[in-house]
């Protein structure tokens, strides 16, 4: 992805936001990229592939594994994405601010 088709600085909001997702419906990778890309206003597919910044497949793991609906440990992991800080949380939240 070139540097034209990044969001621009004037597309990053200045508020942030956070939705909810059950991840028995959504992978928490999946639900980063819509997030970003509705406070980007901007198509996921004019996003940085999310594999640029941290390992999809180890998010998923490690926030929505198959076993953690069965406990009370709940996990956060923080990350840059696209000139946002994201924080997706094993409780379905995803928060995405400017950084």
């Amino acid at each position: 992805m070139s540097d034209e088709e990044s969001p621009s600085s004037d597309a990053i909001p200045h508020e942030a936001i956070q939705t909810q997702y059950e991840w028995s419906a959504i992978e928490p990778s999946t639900a980063v990229v819509e997030t970003v890309a509705q406070v980007a206003h901007c198509d996921q597919q004019e996003l940085s592939p999310l594999y640029e910044c941290i390992d999809p497949d180890a998010l998923d793991a490690i926030i929505a594994p198959p076993l953690a609906q069965n406990t009370d440990t709940t996990v956060s992991i923080s990350f840059t994405y696209t000139g946002y800080s994201v924080t997706v949380h094993s409780t379905g939240a995803v928060h995405v601010a400017p950084s």
